[in-house]
């Protein structure tokens, strides 16, 4: 892991962020893959993540796509998988 922190995220998703990641996945063609979607958009709005993380991530999330019953709803629980994801990772950085 490399030195990262949280705070980039600490805001909740704003509904304009959360309803231009769920556009450009509409805008893609086939299956979209949501969640790469989504990590590749809070990647490139925080400082704090690189290529690394976005790949250990997506090994770690476990989001269920299929409870959500809109696609930006599934777009805002991605998100904050990653939030808590992130978080874990503080505090075992705080921990070391």
């Amino acid at each position: 892991m490399s030195c990262r922190r949280s705070e980039d995220l600490s805001q909740p998703p704003t509904a304009q962020f959360v309803e231009s990641i769920a556009t450009t996945v509409r805008g893609q063609s086939g299956s979209a893959d949501v969640e790469a979607v989504v990590l590749r958009t809070v990647a490139r709005r925080s400082d704090s993540i690189d290529l690394p993380d976005v790949l250990e991530l997506r090994s770690l999330l476990d989001v269920d796509g299929e409870q959500a019953d809109t696609l930006e709803e599934q777009v805002t629980s991605i998100i904050s998988a990653i939030e808590a994801e992130l978080a874990g990772w503080d505090r075992r950085e705080v921990a070391a």
